[in-house]
């Protein structure tokens, strides 16, 4: 591994702690959950080593609240926001073992029943390594992001104590910082015991206001990422990128994005047989889609097009997912994923500026 990619990964492990959500509620929790589940088989190369049924334990701390952000979000009931540290067995020697630590919401859509979102980071046990690990083709790097979607409904409670059965998917990958990068998808089902402690939290950052006659906004970003092709281990090829957006508020809770962005992809050059000129390295993307808002957290989920110089391999349309935090009401960090067909990824760590609404 090269020190470009060494401290790459160090650094995304920095901001991404960083980016957790501070625990501002009053009522806190701890809960413990085991899980059963399989490494679902997304591509063909992966059906020789999904061969058995993963494992899992999960740790949670938290707290439950319908105050500050999450009163938006807590018609049905109040809101849970805490951390998860968890250990998975994939269910084979070529998949390995998974230690992640996560950031979760729970969101109500009924009293006892919430979905749950969340993202963090992951260390694998099990990367590929052309001579020791010549099978474990799923994950390329032992850092990896982790990304959680699932749902869980409350069975019974008893005082301070509650039992609660859910089910989920855990999508674990590098996002092609490293090849080969397959990703692990862990669907599974869980069963969760957690009780409520009497100790309080307090908040250590106030929540920034949000101001609801702003209808419009906009925000310029610049970004910097990267992409390793062909053969595992190959050359990393940088990203440079700037975007911008205009967000039209929908309520408290979201708001629509329209963005455009101009992106200047090193990686083209691959792809042809002859030298590229900077001009011929640029792409240009208009993309719509959502940003949801979780206090200074925020979560945008974008449906791009590219207009100039796609990648031939990959072609133009692209998902393009955000998770931002604000440090004051003009500057947020953003770190963010491009993904063409769901199995080719362009990561990237960022930075935002959204000026004052002029008057």
């Amino acid at each position: 591994m090269t020190l470009r990619k060494i401290i790459i990964e160090y650094v995304s492990c920095i901001l991404c702690s960083s980016m957790t959500v501070l625990l501002n509620a009053q009522e806190t929790s701890w809960s413990v959950e085991t899980s059963l589940g399989y490494a679902l088989p997304h591509r063909s190369e992966m059906l020789a080593i999904v061969t058995g049924h993963s494992r899992g334990i999960n740790l949670r701390y938290g707290t439950w609240d319908a105050n500050g952000w999450r009163k938006n979000w807590s018609d049905h009931g109040p809101v849970w926001q805490g951390i998860q540290v968890g250990w998975l067995n994939g269910g084979s020697s070529e998949l390995g073992k998974m230690a992640s630590g996560i950031w979760l919401v729970a969101l109500p859509i009924l009293p006892n029943w919430h979905v749950e979102l969340g993202s963090g980071l992951a260390w694998s046990t099990a990367p590929y390594d052309p001579v020791e690990r010549p099978l474990s083709i799923a994950i390329g790097t032992r850092l990896n992001a982790a990304i959680h979607l699932g749902s869980t409904a409350q069975l019974f409670q008893f005082g301070k104590g509650w039992v609660a059965l859910g089910a989920g998917i855990t999508h674990f990958s590098n996002g092609s910082l490293a090849l080969p990068n397959l990703g692990l998808n862990n669907v599974h089902v869980r069963i969760r015991g957690g009780w409520k402690a009497k100790k309080r939290i307090t908040s250590h950052i106030p929540l920034l206001v949000d101001n609801q006659n702003d209808d419009w906004r906009i925000a310029f970003a610049t970004r910097a990422g990267g992409r390793d092709i062909n053969l595992p281990g190959g050359v990393l090829h940088p990203t440079v990128s700037a975007g911008l957006y205009a967000q039209k508020r929908a309520n408290v809770t979201h708001a629509w994005v329209l963005a455009l962005d101009l992106a200047h992809n090193q990686s083209l050059g691959q792809f042809s047989t002859n030298s590229l000129t900077t001009l011929q390295r640029l792409q240009f993307s208009s993309l719509a889609g959502i940003n949801l808002h979780f206090g200074r957290g925020h979560l945008m989920l974008l449906q791009g097009w590219i207009w100039t110089q796609p990648d031939k391999s990959l072609g133009r349309r692209h998902l393009q997912a955000l998770f931002s935090y604000d440090f004051n009401q003009k500057w947020a960090i953003e770190m963010g994923l491009r993904s063409f067909r769901l199995r080719a990824d362009y990561p990237f760590l960022g930075i935002r500026f959204q000026p004052d609404k002029a008057h």
